[in-house]
């Protein structure tokens, strides 16, 4: 995925993407020991799925779908969702539409 996927880097995180062909999107959460502890990993994986969940609905159907890994940083913990999320959903809008 790395090597052949597109990536976009936000403020709170990094995605990864790449295009696949089940007409819906599927996600991939990656929080490494420099975001924190285990209970601050698992904090930062529970909002990136989260934010990808409420993402979902809004998206139109016919939209190109994405396999893609998130890399949760260090600040995304601390952030308030609404910046987080707002982010998530701006990188997630470049990677899509990059070519």
């Amino acid at each position: 995925m790395q090597s052949g996927g597109r990536r976009v880097s936000g403020r709170f995180v990094t995605l990864i993407g790449l295009p696949n062909t089940l007409g819906t999107d599927r996600l991939g959460v990656v929080a490494s020991k420099r975001v924190g502890g285990a209970v601050v990993r698992n904090r930062a994986k529970r909002r990136l799925r989260e934010i990808f969940r409420r993402d979902q609905p809004s998206r139109p159907h016919a939209a190109r779908s994405l396999d893609v890994v998130a890399i949760a940083r260090r600040e995304l913990v601390d952030a308030p969702f609404a910046a987080a999320e707002a982010d998530f959903v701006a990188a997630l809008g470049k990677l899509r539409g990059a070519r």
